[in-house]
């Protein structure tokens, strides 16, 4: 298919003479205005623009200003054609965006030379462009299939240690939802304490916060009465089994640069039962020496376990789960979270609680939005 070239001349015999020049190896268009130009531009995009500079309405500057402010029309090459020999001119138009210049009165060679050059330049820019946007979108096909691939191994891992506790994927599908919803909940109203890529990484690697369980002995996993404090101590090592695990897998992982580095997953899995106010374990870290990422899974984790039925106990109600965290109930303190993620909680329980409508968990009570938060 032809290329098309739009001639701006408001002398009509100047254009009948680059039509006769070019007319058997281009589709032409001709406009004898500047006005008539704009027009023309809207009909039908060119690949080449022919401008004469000295017209009485619009001239050839105003022209190119316009296209070149438009972003549809700004990449299309504009050679001036003009009768002056003004060097500054041509300057001035140079440094507005032409790519050229012919001299009037013609000389059919020149013409035709720069013409051809400038056309097989557009041309070339075209494709290159059209193939650099085709391997754009496989690359970012290959990297959407890289993530997905990525995050179905994080919750293989994450269930091959949650099959120790019979805990199903829907907990760490819920754990993951409610760690969104904080995160997202965070980004508006603390856009201080974190960013969107952190608060992408923080939900994708939620899910392995009990990854260190895989080194709990089933016969302390799985007791069923109370743990002796030898047993306790035990069942606390799986945060630095965890965080262990995760950092001997991320040797590995460095070789690899299309996935991600598990620095966020380690945190998680070390911090999640410290406490804000220093009681938790395993190193009883305080305040914000606590990873963000751990503050905030251990709400999500802390919730999910309340409200979730258990070989040896029964779901609480939403707002018993509530009045556990928000206020205590002896073994459970507000304390121990963040005060900024509580209130995050405080505002987006009822999101919490369609989350878990969604997924019908074991004794949930039906969805109830209109009880005080005391």
């Amino acid at each position: 298919m032809n290329n098309t070239i739009l001639i701006i001349d408001d002398m009509k015999t100047n254009i009948d003479s680059l039509t006769n020049i070019l007319r058997y190896n281009y589709s032409l268009m001709a406009a004898v205005s500047g006005k008539n130009a704009l027009k023309a531009l809207e009909r039908k995009k060119p690949d080449l623009v022919l401008l004469d500079i000295s017209m009485p309405d619009i001239d050839g500057f105003d022209v190119l200003t316009y296209m070149k402010d438009h972003s549809e029309f700004s990449s299309i090459p504009v050679i001036f054609v003009t009768g002056e020999h003004n060097t500054e001119i041509e300057e001035k138009g140079i440094l507005m965006g032409a790519v050229d210049y012919i001299k009037k009165p013609y000389n059919e060679a020149v013409v035709r030379a720069k013409v051809k050059n400038h056309i097989e330049l557009k041309n070339y820019r075209d494709n290159l462009e059209s193939m650099i946007y085709e391997r754009t979108k496989d690359l970012e096909e290959r990297t959407r299939q890289l993530a997905a691939s990525h995050e179905a191994i994080i919750m293989g891992m994450s269930l091959m240690s949650e099959s120790h506790d019979k805990i199903t994927g829907d907990h760490l599908e819920r754990i993951k939802g409610f760690t969104r919803i904080i995160t997202d909940k965070m980004l508006e109203m603390y856009p201080d304490m974190i960013t969107k890529e952190l608060a992408d990484l923080i939900v994708l690697y939620s899910p392995l916060h009990d990854i260190g369980k895989v080194a709990v002995p089933d016969a302390v996993l799985k007791k069923p009465g109370k743990l002796t404090p030898e047993e306790f101590a035990i069942m606390e090592s799986h945060t630095i089994e965890g965080a262990e695990l995760l950092k001997k897998t991320e040797h590995y992982l460095v070789k690899d640069k299309t996935m991600q580095d598990l620095k966020v997953a380690i945190e998680i899995a070390e911090g999640h039962h410290e406490k804000y106010n220093g009681a938790g374990y395993p190193h009883k870290l305080k305040g914000n020496d606590i990873p963000l990422s751990a503050r905030i899974v251990s709400v999500a984790d802390v919730y999910d376990a309340l409200r979730s039925s258990r070989q040896y106990k029964k779901g609480f109600s939403c707002q018993e789960t509530l009045d556990i965290i928000l206020v205590g109930d002896g073994r459970t303190s507000p304390e121990h979270f963040d005060p900024r993620i509580l209130e995050i909680l405080k505002s987006s329980y009822t999101e919490f609680e369609m989350l878990l409508e969604k997924g019908k968990i074991d004794n949930l009570e039906e969805l109830a939005t209109d009880f005080p938060i005391k």
